[in-house]
């Protein structure tokens, strides 16, 4: 029996979003995984509020934040739920079959050329219920929406490439250098290109994220030289045919050499000496990292580099 006439408003659905909120932490996340309007998602909460006499969720930094007693009543409606699909696996005679989980990462092509591939491996071999969403990194890393859990992983560059939050976590994943690919020299110049030489030649810049300043001019820049950019492409194939078709220079990160058709007519080259190394990271807020899923995804992901650097 029911303590509480206001429990007999409750449904299975209430109870469903109160879960997935305090997974999520964002009434849009949730929306998207139940595949119902967030009004909707609105109109529940505002059920189970009244019906738990308590606001269950406070909003904090653009995330939703479970007060003491969402905490408390978790657990007794996980097992309803839980209870509830054990009787429809029995009635069917069939296991249930679980909701996929939508995963946002945000990378630059960097990732989706080197890793994503292993990662989606992995992720069919181990049948991880989920789908990945990506959207290219732009600009600047994107904390507010990896606080609010509208972003669950984001891959960037480093170190030092980009901006930090206390709230944010990370973790070095995959070392890489630079290679030049020109058509600026000839075949027979040598197999390092010299600092004059790439400085004089008109450049191809790719866009894989939408930086101003990138870790080749701002290598420049420190010590007192500069480039010309004749073009910018927004991805790395691209860049490679308008160096196969101009003189020009394009600055390779050296492990996707192999990935990509690189024409016999462009030289491959050592850039100069000193020229930037970098890494790619892994970002997450501190939140996400509680969910299981997202862990899951970053083990994939560092399983994935660690294959990738063994080669």
């Amino acid at each position: 029996m029911l303590h509480s006439n206001y429990l007999k408003q409750l449904d299975l659905q209430d109870i469903v979003v109160f879960l997935n909120l305090l997974e999520q932490r964002s009434a849009k996340r949730t929306a998207e995984l139940m595949n119902i309007s967030q009004p909707t998602v609105s109109y529940c909460l505002k059920r189970l509020r009244g019906c738990f006499d308590d606001t269950l969720f406070a909003s904090a930094q653009g995330a939703l934040v479970p007060t003491s007693k969402a905490e408390k009543i978790a657990p007794y409606l996980r097992m309803v739920v839980e209870s509830v699909n054990r009787c429809a696996e029995e009635e069917s005679g069939w296991p249930t079959v679980a909701a996929t989980q939508v995963l946002q990462v945000c990378a630059p092509e960097h990732f989706e050329l080197a890793l994503l591939p292993h990662v989606l491996q992995s992720v069919t071999k181990e049948k991880m219920v989920a789908s990945l969403h990506l959207e290219r990194l732009s600009r600047d890393l994107p904390i507010d929406r990896l606080m609010s859990g509208d972003i669950d992983l984001a891959i960037g560059f480093g170190p030092g490439y980009h901006q930090l939050h206390p709230e944010l976590e990370w973790q070095s994943i995959l070392n890489d250098e630079f290679v030049c690919i020109t058509s600026y020299l000839s075949p027979n110049a040598g197999k390092t290109m010299s600092l004059d030489q790439f400085c004089a030649s008109p450049h191809v810049y790719p866009t894989p994220w939408l930086s101003e300043k990138n870790m080749v001019d701002s290598w420049l820049d420190k010590i007192g030289r500069s480039r010309t950019v004749l073009v910018k492409a927004n991805g790395y194939q691209a860049c490679i045919n308008i160096v196969a078709a101009v003189p020009a220079t394009l600055a390779l990160p050296a492990r996707l050499l192999p990935l990509l058709r690189i024409p016999e007519s462009v030289v491959v080259c050592e850039p100069p000496m000193g020229f930037p190394r970098f890494t790619l990271d892994m970002i997450w807020s501190k939140d996400r990292s509680k969910i299981l899923s997202v862990s899951h995804l970053k083990r994939l992901i560092q399983s994935a580099a660690d294959a990738v650097m063994d080669h």
